[in-house]
């Protein structure tokens, strides 16, 4: 294990330093003959950049590989034609501009040869399976991570993190012919990123992104064909399935990320009414950064996401195929509503659709089917309880499920659905918008889940007994309820939450709020909800000295009154915000002189509805002024 370790760091280094060396020489290249991308109104970057860098890509793999002797074993042999082909097929394409069409032709004859010729999917006794399946995901990783070099070093960065996840999972089930490629191409995705992290120097154009995503969709390929026996030992009650599931659940994970964004951007564009192939800003990671994220925090935060996503699926490979398939489903409802709170910001991303009777009848239709809210929320619901259930049975069994629990588990599952579904009706918990998720919902979750578990058990002693079973199963899955279903339905806020206080450090005018009650608390949430605003809350200000030192919604409370001056010139304080609802108007007065002594605008906020000016009975409510603060750009 340790020889192969250092071999593999060895082949790592030769690759990095060969494209760190190669990439300098093609941007020189590049430069001279003119072969650079000018800024482009659908397009990132915003100057002349140099093209081709797949090209250093390409060399710094192919010369470890072939001097690493790998080429002996047919999947290799194979890797190295296809590899060959699709670099090929992407130069020709940065050169000569092919159409779409032309392009996925190209891609779709070489991909059915090279399947033809055995690099497909292990799926024995399902050939027509395997060879439909096969075809579709070398095509499908190959423009799904050209469609995700839309960033700098975004595409370079996902693959070096996938590379070396395969990497592991080749050493781990003892798979030469996955671990050295796979090692050589992170080493060779390094060195590119190097000069393509932001600021660019070089893009590696399409000859270098279908370069990544073939060999990238051939090694999770390749990697498919570990013998049965090296998977999920001991998970017998899956035997039928193993070959299959855990096969493809690993490729899948480890290339979770551009798997997520080719899928978010084409529904988004579907729903839009526009073309999957137009180009546009509208990608996962050009959300991110309208939402507030940098462009190099972006490109890192979705590296992270890609190493944590797959150190996780590696872990449990190892140990629990059931385990790895909980995980993952966890993992694919956390992605999918990541996706809707992402396909908030369509309304920013896209102009008016152009083609108006397309966009009728296509948007038309996905927004009746995503509209159905209830419907959607049953659903996932029926989803998470069946992994929940099943995560309690692995909690309590130490990860593995035997037959006998895998049979009470097939009679159980209807009862504890059925009955958890309708608490969840009872309760009121399909009502309301996850969005706009609050305490009140947390109560009713409460209240269905023990409710729905009391009932749970009590079938089951009154049918079974309860002969066979474990109260700790029902315990936990108590537990694993109210964590699934409560998250699942803050998922929203929380990333509202996290994506507005991150914008916020983009904020140029530096804001106090002069109240740190419920009126401060009312004042910061409205702030937040508004887009087009440039207020920075620097933080809180009290006149009770017992608040200092405290936070609401993550602002600090910096002081009193009497600390306005030091603030105002510490901070450089442009506004103060008087929040305190029932401010009579001497402070206000007062903090007014002093704000304008020290040039510095001063604000009172009041209620919408004061009750203290409404009218005796029979006279009725007098109107009540309202400052209207303006929530926009430049103040």
């Amino acid at each position: 294990m340790y020889a192969m370790v250092a071999q593999l760091a060895g082949y790592l280094l030769i690759s990095f330093v060969l494209s760190a060396a190669f990439t300098p020489v093609v941007i020189v290249f590049a430069r001279k003959t003119g072969l650079v991308a000018m800024p482009r109104k659908d397009r990132w970057h915003e100057r002349p950049t140099a093209l081709y860098g797949g090209v250093a890509i390409f060399f710094a793999f192919i010369i470890p590989f072939l001097a690493a002797n790998q080429i002996q074993a047919n999947e290799n042999l194979l890797l190295l034609t296809g590899a060959g082909l699709f670099f090929l097929i992407g130069l020709l394409d940065d050169f000569l501009e092919f159409s779409p069409q032309s392009k996925f032709l190209a891609q779709l004859v070489c991909a059915v040869l090279l399947v033809g010729f055995g690099l497909k999917v292990n799926l024995s006794g399902y050939p027509v399976l395997s060879i439909c399946l096969s075809v579709f995901w070398l095509i499908g990783m190959a423009n799904a991570v050209n469609i995700l070099d839309n960033m700098d070093g975004l595409s370079a960065g996902i693959s070096m993190v996938a590379s070396l996840s395969l990497a592991a999972y080749g050493l781990m089930f003892d798979m030469a012919t996955v671990a050295v490629p796979a090692v050589i191409l992170a080493g060779a995705c390094l060195g590119f990123f190097v000069y393509n992290f932001n600021p660019a120097k070089i893009f590696m154009g399409d000859c270098g992104s279908l370069f990544l995503g073939f060999v990238l969709g051939a090694l999770a390929i390749i990697s498919t064909h570990i013998k049965h026996s090296a998977l999920a030992a001991g998970s017998e009650s899956f035997a039928g399935l193993s070959n299959i599931l855990l096969m493809l659940a690993v490729p899948v994970s480890v290339l979770i990320i551009p798997i997520f964004d080719t899928a978010f951007v084409s529904l988004s564009r579907l729903r839009a009414g526009r073309s999957i192939a137009q180009g546009g800003r509208d990608h996962t990671s050009h959300r991110l950064v309208l939402l507030g994220l940098s462009e190099k925090r972006t490109v890192l935060t979705l590296m992270v996401a890609a190493a944590c996503v797959s150190a996780v699926t590696l872990y449990m490979a190892a140990c629990s195929m059931e385990g790895l398939l909980a995980v993952l489903s966890i993992t694919a409802v956390f992605s999918m509503f990541f996706g809707v709170f992402l396909g908030y910001l369509n309304k920013d991303v896209y102009d008016a659709c152009q083609n108006r009777g397309e966009c009728s009848r296509v948007a038309g239709v996905m927004a009746t089917v995503l509209n159905k809210k209830q419907i959607l929320q049953v659903c996932v619901d029926l989803f998470l309880l069946t992994v929940g259930y099943y995560s309690a049975y692995l909690v309590k069994f130490d990860g593995q499920i035997s037959p006998f629990n895998q049979d009470l588990i097939e009679k159980t599952l209807p009862l504890v659905l059925g009955v958890k579904v309708s608490c969840f009706w009872f309760f009121g918990l399909y009502r309301g918008q996850w969005r706009f998720a609050s305490l009140d919902d947390t109560f009713k979750i409460i209240k269905a889940t023990l409710a729905s578990s009391a009932i749970i058990v009590g079938v089951l002693v009154f049918v079974y007994r309860f002969q066979g079973f474990s109260r700790v199963v029902f315990f936990i899955d108590a537990i694993m309820t109210f964590m699934l279903i409560g998250g699942i339905r803050f998922l929203l806020r929380m990333f509202n939450e996290y994506f507005v206080r991150q914008a916020e450090k983009g904020h140029s005018i530096p804001i106090l709020i002069y109240g740190a009650g419920d009126g401060g608390d009312l004042f910061l949430r409205e702030l937040r909800k508004r887009k087009n605003h440039d207020y920075l809350p620097v933080g809180f200000i009290d006149d009770d000295v017992a608040k200092l030192g405290q936070e609401i919604h993550g602002v600090k409370v910096i002081g009193t009154g009497k600390d306005l001056e030091r603030l105002v010139k510490r901070y450089g304080i442009k506004m103060v915000f008087i929040a305190i609802l029932s401010s009579p108007f001497p402070l206000f007065d007062s903090m007014y002189k002093r704000c304008k002594r020290l040039g510095v605008e001063c604000v009172q906020m009041r209620p919408l509805v004061s009750f203290e000016e409404i009218g005796s009975k029979g006279h009725g409510a007098r109107r009540v002024n309202v400052r209207v603060v303006p929530f926009k750009k430049d103040g």
